[in-house]
């Protein structure tokens, strides 16, 4: 085969395997990947995603023991809307949103909604001494395995930090993909809220 022809070919096998991995990347899965027509998972920004109402999945059952002791049934918090938020004290990203988290939650624990934090594949006194550090105003289960995301399947964190807004009803209504997007902490604080608003 000629040079050039065999360049061609190359190229041409190089492109479809790209134009494959992006749409692996995009979708492929029961995830909160955005998709055309009406009724579909919206894309917010690169890294929010809004699900619509008909297409919401309940959240999994999962009762875990918080931080400071307490024993946190999620189901019981059904009801009102609910903001989890999955994070490690050796998350770079955790630590750099957690100003705008606490902002947030003074905000929406005024419209009577809940957030709660989970730990994952962390150290219990360094998770404990991070809460201390910032200041942390709300409960954190500790849930060092991983098994909350492992229920929540294709809608869990690969790693965090990872948001998830829960609807009345406990139905997962949105996730931001890592941290908060926006240069402020004011201005994430004010899309989290924004969000939670917009879906419940």
């Amino acid at each position: 085969m000629p040079r050039r022809t065999t360049l061609t070919v190359v190229a041409v096998v190089v492109a479809a395997a790209v134009v494959g991995l992006v749409a692996l990347a995009g979708g492929g899965g029961t995830g909160l990947v955005p998709e055309a027509g009406t009724g579909q998972v919206e894309q917010v920004s690169s890294s929010v995603a809004v699900v619509p109402e008909g297409q919401r999945q309940p959240l999994p059952a999962f009762t875990g023991r918080t931080l400071d002791g307490r024993e946190i049934d999620l189901a019981s918090l059904r009801g009102r809307p609910l903001v989890l938020n999955f994070w490690a004290s050796w998350c770079g990203p955790c630590r750099a949103e957690q100003e705008a988290l606490e902002l947030a939650n003074k905000t929406l624990a005024g419209q009577d909604v809940r957030m709660v934090g989970v730990n994952i594949r962390d150290d219990e006194g360094a998770a404990s001494s991070y809460l201390e550090e910032f200041q942390v105003g709300y409960p954190s289960l500790f849930d060092r395995p991983a098994v909350l995301p492992a229920r929540l399947g294709a809608l869990g964190p690969q790693a965090p930090p990872y948001t998830l807004v829960v609807d009345a009803q406990g139905r997962v209504a949105a996730r931001v993909f890592g941290a908060l997007p926006g240069d402020r902490p004011e201005q994430q604080a004010a899309l989290l809220t924004d969000l939670v608003e917009r879906v419940t």
